[in-house]
């Protein structure tokens, strides 16, 4: 349980980084994005307000250039309409809001609105800085609000020279809302706002109806003095528009208060050298923190999805580890069992030796003492010899005495070979040499029962691919098993026959005894069956048949049509084996 536990804890705890992560992650990207908007909107505007103020600030200088405009101040004609109606053409060619001209006095002497109830023909804006300055021979554009119009504008002044000597000044008056509504060519989004800000901190220009010729910072009295004195703004007393600037992850954030509500913009400037201003670009990212809740609950979707998997794979991970350690404890187990099963069979197989030695062993007894005792009786008769002096023929009966010596030794010798244990060793044999030791072991049990074996010439170039010691094992069972089913016969004869193949070698031994009884025939070779009554284990026709079986050969049994068994070995030759 406190397992469980710490591992959900871990969990939530990996999920709570994550989501931490990605919302701080999240939140950058969206902000500096909307950095990059907003430098790229800024961008624009300050361009297409420059040109746009470029252009303007060309038309008074071309206005100034004519010549009838310095000839009508000269002569002071006031009566004359050609320059109203050529104002009248420069306005509305223009898109300007008004064109007018004042003498050296200040005083409008021509407009393009000449003929409207509010001209300003007649007025005097000798206070205004662009006439006083442009009378001074300095050009400007200078932003206040029009003393009748009450409206917000941009004024274009150049002096008109006559002779090198200034005689009167032309004004070209563009209204600041041209530029706030034609929000196309300001190629700004709608989910952006801007402003025009003075050097005086007044916001000239501004798509928010609020911020128009009101700051952002807090003035002092002294400085809206100042303000009111120069008449720029008229009697408009600016007003502060809440508003801070905090850092957020290395991005400047302003935050403005409007009525109830703050919102929050990044923001990007750009200055505007004809104005002595800046413009701002103000993308709103108030609802930047809520736009990360969707990102967050498809993290968290993903992540439990992806703990989900991770569960699955692990458990069918762990389950397959446990297949495998199960896997590999039955194949140890299989292998030990093998190994076991194996050591049993070699037990059996010797045990079958040591029976077949067991039933052999009266009569290998006789083949031993019958020399042992012929030996005696040579020796005796060789002292004789000695004593008579006939040492010829003493050492003629010295050599048969040495032959019986030697049987005995092959005698002894190979019952040795035979019975010790050994693994299993394929090599390619001669097949004569192997029957030979074979009968040499069975040969006493033969003479005891009075069987009469029919040799077989085999050539000692036939070789069979087989353990040499385990095939002799399985020769002497069956030829030992036909002896002794031929006891109570009155013929009794052992024979063999070899027929040979392109990769196979076929040995058949066969006897005349009584056959095979039919319904044994196909139990003989199971283990622990025998057709003796007195002794038997019933298992060395069992284990011989395992023999030649692991020789990749094989062993059957039949009846012969007339009368007697037939044993049929099968085995690869030494040409087959290769």
């Amino acid at each position: 349980m406190q397992a469980l536990l710490k591992r959900n804890t871990v969990c939530f705890a990996v999920l709570l980084v994550l989501l931490l992560g990605v919302y701080f992650y999240g939140r950058h990207y969206d902000l500096s994005k909307s950095q990059s908007q907003a430098e790229q909107q800024v961008q624009q505007l300050s361009h297409y307000l420059k040109a746009e103020l470029t252009r303007f600030a060309s038309i008074p200088h071309l206005i100034s250039d004519n010549k009838l405009l310095s000839q009508f101040i000269e002569n002071n004609d006031l009566s004359n309409n050609a320059i109203n109606s050529y104002l009248i053409d420069i306005q509305q060619a223009s898109g300007a809001s008004d064109a007018y001209v004042l003498d050296t006095k200040g005083d409008v002497i021509a407009s393009s609105n000449w003929l409207l109830d509010y001209t300003y023909v007649g007025s005097n804006f000798a206070f205004r800085p662009y006439f006083y300055q442009a009378l001074a021979g300095q050009p400007l554009a200078y932003f206040a609000l029009g003393q009748r119009s009450k409206e917000r504008g941009i004024y274009f002044s150049e002096p008109i020279y006559n002779a090198n000597q200034v005689i009167g000044v032309v004004v070209l008056k563009i209204n600041v809302s041209k530029f706030e509504n034609d929000r196309q060519l300001l190629n700004t989004s709608q989910a952006s706002d801007f402003y025009l800000m003075l050097d005086d901190g007044v916001v000239a220009m501004s798509n928010q109806p609020s911020w128009r010729l009101n700051t952002f910072q807090e003035l002092s009295d002294t400085v809206l003095q100042k303000l009111i004195k120069s008449r720029r703004y008229l009697e408009h007393k600016p007003s502060n528009v809440s508003s801070t600037i905090i850092n957020v992850q290395g991005i400047n954030l302003l935050n403005i208060k409007q009525n109830t509500t703050t919102k929050q913009y990044v923001f990007a400037d750009a200055k505007i050298g004809q104005l002595n201003g800046k413009i701002s670009v103000l993308v709103d990212v108030t609802s930047v923190s809520l736009e990360q809740i969707p990102r967050l609950i498809w993290l968290s979707l993903f992540y439990v999805l992806a703990l989900v998997l991770s569960y699955s794979l692990m458990a069918r991970f762990a389950g397959y580890k446990k297949l495998l350690y199960s896997r590999h404890s039955l194949e140890q187990e299989v292998i030990e069992r093998t190994q076991a099963l194996e050591k049993a069979q070699l037990a059996l197989i010797q045990t079958a030796k040591l029976a077949t030695i067991g039933q052999l062993s009266a009569g290998i007894n006789h083949e031993i003492n019958q020399p042992l005792s012929a030996m005696n009786t040579y020796l005796v008769s060789v002292k004789r010899l000695i004593a008579k002096g006939d040492i010829t023929a003493a050492q003629e009966t010295i050599v048969i005495v040495q032959g019986l010596i030697d049987r005995v030794h092959q005698i002894v010798g190979q019952l040795k070979h035979f019975s010790k244990p050994a693994q299993t060793q394929l090599r390619s044999i001669s097949l004569a040499q192997l029957l030979k030791n074979a009968m040499l072991i069975a040969s006493a049990q033969l003479k005891q029962n009075h069987v009469k074996v029919k040799p077989i010439q085999i050539d000692d170039a036939v070789c069979v691919w087989v353990d040499g010691i385990k095939f002799e094992q399985v020769l002497v069972n069956v030829i030992t098993n036909a002896s002794q089913a031929m006891d109570t016969q009155v013929v009794k004869e052992l024979s063999f026959e070899l027929e040979l193949f392109d990769d196979r070698v076929k040995l058949s031994i066969l006897d005349t005894g009584p056959g095979i009884e039919q319904h044994a025939l196909s139990s003989i070779f199971e283990p622990f069956y025998s057709t003796k009554s007195s002794n038997g284990l019933g298992l060395g026709l069992s284990i011989s048949k395992q023999i030649i079986q692991s020789f990749d050969g094989c062993l059957t049994a039949h009846n012969r049509p007339n009368g007697g068994a037939q044993f049929i070995i099968t085995l690869a030759s030494d040409k087959g084996a290769l």
